[in-house]
């Protein structure tokens, strides 16, 4: 079957289940967001003009602006988020946390932007030359043949794409919350071992997975038209009880913090491709958003602090007894005060003060670029140490069994039991004492002092595949006809992809170029393996419950 609209003829091609947007190409809702994001951005830096006026300060503000400009006029575009949207969410993650967001946040804490970096002209010279080489790796990339899924895609008989049901969400939820309580209650070691069992690999890949069961609000994303009952909501509040007590036990912001903004990146790639709906802007929308800036700035900021307070006794303590004290030092608020106090006049060789607020830093930690720099400066570039640490960390991201075999002499357990922020740190003279910190390393430090400049020709060669299999998560949209006029289905993302959207968002800087690497020798597919394995488990179980409750 063929339509000829304007000369052009459009053919039908095979069904998926992706639900018909009922919009004309173009909400307006991108537009407006980079309408504020500029006008959010001029009012920053007037404040720090006016505040903050130093070379230093000026120069690096003139890179933010720069930067966001050319991204939002040029790259931010409708066309290429509904072609490119997750390569795309790559380098809109790495503009916003290595400039906009800094100058955002830095701004509300009413501090420079510069504020504790040793070499600010390095570090922001460094973000600029990397996001030149994303902006031509992903022009390279663009040449490459067509993202669409055809339809014979390995991918879409596997399963891949096909919308998983509101029980099947609800069983991966509650495999990967148990995961959680295996790997980190009722276990020491196996939760984080570097080295260890194929069960318990797979154990630790699913703990993303808990948060499976908060996306079937969101079920327009991964094309399920069904409605959502509202006993839902209910449900999603009693399992956000249980990650918080997970998240205590484990010891662990990220728990209770990734997987939510990943839902919250969810939502606005929704609004960008028009697949939600523009909300009314009313008093209900006011109350939510006030508590929700409220909950991130202050309970939950907090929270995280009373971790950071009991973090020295969750190896002496049972997990009963860590939620317990957590909970205790999250009611003292003297404590708390305290703690990030003293975290702001404590003076160490690696220093990482830049924001106070814990879960802004992790979006917007500028500080990582410049201690690494500083380390890497020490050190000197084209280090023979840290390139072969680098390599050999390639190496590492094959399994046991095929390094022992390929590459015998490399010591994967001694290689991951750190980072490169460590490793860094001590060829600068920290010696192994530093090891296990786990510092965070950044490319530009650790790249420099591994292969000099060429790391950014390294970064550029690597992206290109990456951006290729990150597209891969989604299915680009068909042109149709629609009342006379050329209308798009919606982009179809599979579930597998909205739960790692964080991961997307933040994927860029990396601690070192072996970053990519890794991600393509074992991260991609391993992640592609578990969700399909995942679905048909879950699929199976599903169609059980539902002949005995028939």
């Amino acid at each position: 079957m063929s339509l000829t609209v304007n000369n052009q003829k459009y053919v039908a091609t095979e069904r998926i289940t992706i639900p018909l947007q009922k919009t004309l190409i173009g909400t307006g809702f991108l537009e407006d967001a980079i309408f504020w994001s500029k006008i959010i951005l001029a009012v920053a830096i007037g404040f720090q003009c006016y505040f903050f006026w130093e070379e230093a300060n000026l120069a690096a503000i003139a890179y933010v602006a720069v930067a966001w400009l050319i991204l939002t006029t040029f790259f931010m575009t409708e066309g290429m988020l509904k072609k490119y949207p997750l390569s795309a969410l790559i380098i809109i993650g790495f503009t916003s946390t290595q400039f906009y967001f800094p100058l955002l946040f830095t701004s509300m804490e009413f501090k420079p932007l510069v504020y504790n970096l040793d070499l600010p002209y390095e570090v922001f010279f460094h973000s600029a030359a990397a996001l030149a080489v994303l902006f031509l790796a992903h022009y390279l990339y663009r040449f490459l043949p067509t993202q669409t899924q055809r339809s014979n895609s390995i991918l879409k008989k596997l399963g891949f794409f096909t919308p998983p049901t509101d029980m099947q969400l609800w069983l991966m939820g509650g495999l990967g919350l148990l995961a959680n309580i295996y790997g980190f209650v009722y276990t020491k070691g196996s939760a984080s071992d570097v080295t260890g069992s194929a069960a318990d690999k797979i154990i630790q890949a699913l703990y993303s997975f808990s948060y499976a069961p908060f996306f079937i609000p969101f079920k327009a994303l991964f094309g399920s038209s069904k409605k959502t009952p509202k006993s839902v909501i209910t449900w999603l509040i009693v399992f956000t009880i249980a990650l918080f007590a997970i998240s205590m036990a484990r010891n662990s912001r990220g728990v209770f913090m990734l997987g939510f903004t990943s839902l919250g990146f969810s939502y606005m790639l929704g609004l960008l491709l028009g697949i939600f709906k523009v909300p009314v802007v009313n008093l209900k929308i006011v109350v939510i958003s006030t508590v929700l800036i409220w909950l991130l700035l202050g309970p939950f900021s907090d929270l995280g602090t009373a971790m950071l307070i009991v973090r020295g006794e969750r190896n002496d303590i049972s997990k009963t007894e860590l939620i317990q004290q957590t909970i205790v030092a999250f009611q003292n608020k003297e404590a708390i005060r305290a703690r990030e106090a003293a975290d702001k006049v404590y003076v160490s060789d690696w220093d990482e003060k830049y924001l106070d607020n814990i879960f802004t830093a992790r979006f917007a930690n500028i500080k990582f670029n410049d201690a690494s720099l500083v380390q890497g400066r020490i050190i000197g570039d084209n280090n023979p140490d840290m390139r072969s640490f680098t390599i050999n960390y390639v190496w590492g991201a094959l399994p046991e069994p095929v390094l022992k075999l390929v590459k015998p002499d490399v010591d994967k357990e001694m290689l991951y039991a750190q980072s490169f922020g460590d490793y860094i740190y001590s060829l600068a003279g920290a010696g192994k004492s530093s090891y296990g910190g786990f510092r965070v390393g950044h490319i530009s430090g650790t790249g420099m002092a591994g292969f000099g400049w060429w790391y950014l020709a390294i970064l550029g060669f690597s992206m290109v595949p990456v951006f290729l299999l990150f597209d891969k998560l989604s299915i680009k949209g068909n042109l149709r006809y629609y009342r006379g006029k050329i209308t798009q289905r919606n982009t179809v993302f599979s579930v597998c992809g909205l739960l790692a959207l964080t991961s997307v968002f933040q994927y860029l800087p990396t601690e070192s170029v072996a970053g990519p690497f890794t991600f393509l020798i074992r991260g991609y597919l391993q992640m592609l393996l578990l969700y399909i394995l995942l679905f048909h488990i879950t699929k199976y179980i599903a169609s059980l419950l539902s002949k005995v409750y028939e």
